[in-house]
């Protein structure tokens, strides 16, 4: 999404700025080059007259930010095919709710550095899969950006160790004069899902003339839920439909039981308010219901904002950023429920509710419940009402510091000061140790004990089974650095050679608490996270930007970091531009990097759940596709013996500009990482665990079932209870892939012009070890690495006004997470077909400062691409254009 650029330079210099900018074109007039002042460009730390270093950067700017109908940052890093987003702030399964992340060349978020006016932020309290640290998108209120500058290449020369995939630099204005208001107003089809924005900008003063700068923003942004009744895949969550399983709910008014000990199918707890049916993947008779349930959170968040610069003499001036986030996200889980299939032993039970249940059938063999056996009880205590998770987050930034020249070095000192705070407040958890005594009670029929027969308990009985817990974390992140350049440090036959150096101390801490009862493993069906650690970094860099002869640019690079608990590093970077004519240039680079393991990979203890096929089971009992899907309990730990990451990045690539109007680059480039850290998977563990020693001591099971057994031959293993799941340097990750870009602009005179743009984004391998000493194997071509994405956008501007189509299309996969996981035999070599959706979009500037911008995006309502492999039951597309088309429209007006 990049755009046209408004300043200009001379002929030669214009189709060098495109070329380097990765086919940005200039338009603007070659006289107006003088006016051009020198800014800092994201991929060097040397200031330029408008062109970047050899690596090509993408730039988004405000006009076109505003033209894709994005709410939200995520939403619009989640259009560019290069990028695809791990967390967009509406999830209710992870550890790191409320938030945002971006992901760059299919690597984890923590592979990317996200920047603030080029300076780095703290990351979110709560770690993403309880390893993955980010910085939260949401805190970057998308009205107060004025551009976005994209470098998909390895960084860590010029910005430090994390720089691995790539830096997305986020900009705000400066020296700003007057006023401007906005809104963004967006709805979806169905009525649900409102969306509402407002900013204010205000700027007071200008540096040139009156010697200080004051910029003002107050960003305030609204979303309301979506909810499952209104939209038809998740109304009805039946999804057989789609090749997928019933995902009706069956433990609902009333739930179920099953007798343990016999072996037999389970029944539905006479009563059932809703349609009592056979469960197609246990055989269990169940009641099965499908409540309205809230499917995206309610967002609130506010964001305030000032830069202040005070001009001294001599070109010299002070400057001070200081920013406060606020965010609350609301979401409705579901209802409190009681401890995975729950265990009571019945010996002795006058409860009424077990005569009711079948007896011995017309052979005179048991089909029902026998006195004395140990029944599971699976059954929501929907008397509470849904729980309901609030997650608070605070994000404060500080940056204060000089900027000047000493002699014929431009230099700039700085401090900054940032931390994120955020807790999860979530009621009616349900307490194991008093919900398992009460339901034992109540199946034994003792007074003042839950009754899992009668349809409705007294709050006498259901409160004290219930209590409300508070994870908080915070994470600081304070930084001094000193850093000084010189564009024109000497000339190398006639052209300036510039160099630039710095240094850096910075500092960072996480503290993640966890509720004490959730700590202590007495919160039912839900695990615990804890994390505190700490890191120091010394860092020094230096940069040259040689020319080499009249038609070759160089960039040599190199930063050396001391980490207090991983030692030193050092990593160099080289990148050479060639122009060997006006309309073509050849760029190239390589670089290294040194990742070291983030805070709670060292540090950490975490319980959560994951989705695994275990087909030791499912092969004897029959279960096929989606109906072989655990979810077991996972113990993470951290692990301070880990190593750090370590990469080789290249690229290279090729930029034609054969006419003024089209441009087209392309890009290969190569990560090969090795020491790569994660945790062990648990899909592969399961597939092994009688293959490699050790890994069955990491699996925990129930007890065997004799009765089972005898009814399937070939079952000798009980339910998968938990799994343990080590952070480890598993091995290697190497990645190849390409970026296409094209623009083209088909001027009809008079009548206007056409505008065309083509974004491509192809991997060409994705491998990677799964465990210690294996080699990599490929994970391409499954549901989590497409081989390609695509963006088509056409537009025909005519004087102020604007129309566009933008065409979103992503590659067929096979019916898989991932392809070096067993091979599900019901969907084998079957394919996930690839699908594309349209966006549409009128823009125009109107008299007297007005600006209107309105769309619909997934224009055409695309339907539901599903994937129903035994570990991905689930559509395919992202939840936004799952649920249907969204209209929205932006204004702007700004004051004279």
């Amino acid at each position: 999404m990049k755009t046209i650029q408004e300043k200009s330079c001379a002929r030669a210099v214009r189709i060098a700025c495109g070329l380097l900018a990765g086919a940005t074109l200039l338009t603007a007039h070659a006289q107006e080059a003088e006016k051009a002042q020198r800014v800092v460009i994201t991929g060097s730390n040397i200031s330029r007259i408008d062109v970047e270093g050899p690596t090509p950067v993408e730039v988004i700017k405000r006009d076109a930010i505003e033209k894709t109908g994005a709410g939200t940052v995520a939403e619009l890093l989640s259009k560019i095919p290069s990028m695809s987003i791990a967390l967009d702030g509406t999830s209710t399964s992870t550890f790191a709710g409320g938030a945002a992340s971006a992901q760059l060349r299919g690597l984890d978020a923590k592979y990317v550095l996200v920047l603030l006016n080029g300076r780095r932020l703290a990351n979110y309290g709560f770690a993403d899969g309880a390893e993955n640290t980010f910085v939260d998108l949401n805190s970057l209120p998308l009205a107060a950006i004025e551009s976005v500058e994209i470098l998909r290449d390895g960084a860590s020369a010029i910005y430090g160790s994390d720089a691995v995939a790539g830096v997305i630099n986020f900009k705000t204005r400066k020296n700003y004069q007057g006023a401007e208001v906005s809104a963004n107003v967006g709805q979806n089809e169905k009525g649900d899902g409102g969306s509402y924005n407002v900013s204010l900008t205000a700027g007071f003063g200008d540096i040139d003339k009156d010697g200080q700068n004051l910029l003002l923003t107050i960003d305030a942004f609204k979303r309301t839920p979506l909810w499952s009744n209104k939209h038809a895949y998740y109304a009805n969550p039946d999804h057989r439909q789609y090749g997928g399983s019933d995902g009706r709910s069956t433990s609902l008014y009333l739930g179920s039981v099953r007798d343990f000990d016999n072996g037999e199918p389970g029944y539905a707890i006479p009563g059932c308010r809703g349609t009592v049916g056979t469960s197609a993947g246990t055989g269990d008779q169940v009641c099965f219901t499908s409540p309205v349930n809230q499917i995206s959170p309610h967002i609130e968040r506010l964001g305030v904002s000032a830069i202040y610069t005070k001009q001294l003499s001599n070109g010299n001036e002070l400057f001070a950023e200081a920013g406060i986030t606020t965010s609350k996200t609301t979401v409705q889980q579901s209802f409190p429920r009681f401890n995975s299939g729950f265990l009571g032993n019945t010996a002795g039970s006058t409860n009424p509710g077990l005569a009711g249940l079948p007896g011995p059938s017309a052979d005179g063999s048991l089909a029902g419940f026998t006195m004395g056996d140990r029944l599971q009880v699976f059954r929501d205590i929907y008397e509470a009402g849904r729980s309901e998770q609030v997650l608070a987050s605070d994000t404060v930034r500080f940056v204060g510091g000089w900027r000047g020249t000493i002699g014929k070095w431009d230099s700039e000192a700085a401090i900054s000061l940032n931390q994120n705070h955020v807790t999860d407040t979530t009621s009616k958890q349900v307490l194991k140790d008093v919900s398992s005594a009460s339901l034992q009670a109540g199946l034994l029929g003792q007074a003042g004990g839950y009754d899992p027969f009668a349809y409705w308990n007294p709050a006498s009985v259901v409160n004290p089974m219930l209590t409300t817990t508070v994870r908080s974390a915070t994470s600081r992140l304070g930084m001094l650095e000193w850093k000084m350049s010189n564009p024109e440090l000497f000339n190398l036959a006639g052209a300036p050679v510039g160099f630039a150096w710095g240094a850096q101390f910075s500092r960072e801490t996480i503290n993640d608490v966890p509720d004490p009862v959730m700590a202590a493993g007495n919160i039912a069906n839900y695990g615990a996270v804890s994390s505190k650690a700490s890191r120091s970094v010394v860092s020094a860099y230096g940069e040259f930007n040689i020319p080499v002869g009249k038609t070759i640019e160089m960039q040599a690079a190199l930063r050396g970091d001391h980490y207090n608990d991983f030692g030193n590093s050092v990593n160099p970077k080289l990148a050479i531009a060639w122009r060997p004519t006006n309309t073509i240039m050849l760029r190239a680079a390589a670089t290294t990097s040194f990742k070291a393991p983030t805070l709670p990979e060292i540090n950490s203890t975490t319980t959560a759940y994951v989705t695994v096929a275990d087909w030791a089971r499912c092969g004897p009992l029959g279960y096929v596709g989606p109906n072989c899907s655990y979810s077991p309990k996972a113990y993470l730990k951290g692990n301070p013996d880990l190593k750090a990451e370590k990469a080789n990045n290249f690229s290279a690539g090729i930029v034609l500009q054969p006419v003024k109007d089209l441009s087209v680059a392309l890009d290969w480039y190569a990560i090969n990482q090795r020491d790569t850290i994660q945790a062990l998977d648990a899909q592969y563990l399961l597939d092994n665990e009688d293959k490699i020693a050790g890994f069955a001591a990491l699996i925990g099971r129930d007890p065997r079932n004799a009765a089972l057994e005898a009814k399937y031959p070939g079952l000798n293993k009980g339910r998968i209870n938990n799994v343990t799941l080590p952070y480890m340097n598993v091995g290697k990750t190497q990645i190849q892939g390409l970026d296409l870009d094209a623009n083209y602009t088909l001027k009809l005179a008079e009548f206007g012009k056409v505008k065309f743009r083509e974004t491509h984004s192809h991997f060409l391998s994705y491998k990677q070890s799964i465990a210690p000493g294996q080699e990599p194997t490929s994970r391409l071509d499954g549901v989590y690495h497409p081989k390609w994405s695509n963006s088509f956008r056409v537009a025909y501007e005519y004087k102020q006004y604007e129309g566009g189509l933008t065409a979103r299309t992503y590659a067929s996969t096979k019916n898989i997470d991932d392809p070096t996981h067993s091979q599900d035999p019901a969907v084998t070599n079957k394919r996930i077909p690839s699908y594309t959706v349209w966006d549409m979009n009128f823009s125009t500037r109107l008299r007297a400062g007005w600006s209107v911008n309105v769309g619909v995006n997934n224009l055409f309502d695309k339907g539901v691409v599903y994937a129903n492999a035994a570990s991905i039951d689930a559509p395919v597309q992202s939840k936004s254009d799952l649920v249907g088309r969204y209209i929205y429209a932006n204004m702007r007006y700004a004051f004279k």
